[in-house]
């Protein structure tokens, strides 16, 4: 990934020109991040309505059980680096 951004010890800046650049970027993580928080509030009404029928143990009861756990480590990272 081309870095957009300069980071000094005031914060960030964008150098002359890449405004828009930083924009799109920006709006792309910031949708990224929003699909990433919806799919986590939505995962554990699937669990739940998997849990309802006695599915706990099929394929796809735990790779979303695991799709959970990435996601909350995705957002962990996020977090840990001031990107919420």
């Amino acid at each position: 990934m081309n870095r957009i951004t300069i980071k000094n010890m005031d914060g960030y800046f964008v150098p002359d020109g890449n405004t828009n650049d930083a924009i799109q970027r920006l709006g792309g993580f910031e949708d990224a991040y929003e699909d990433l928080m919806d799919s986590q509030a939505q995962i554990p009404k699937d669990l739940e309505d998997m849990r309802a029928q006695g599915k706990e143990k099929t394929v796809r009861y735990k790779e979303t059980m695991a799709q959970k756990l990435i996601n909350n480590s995705i957002v962990m990272f996020f977090e840990k680096h001031g990107l919420k």
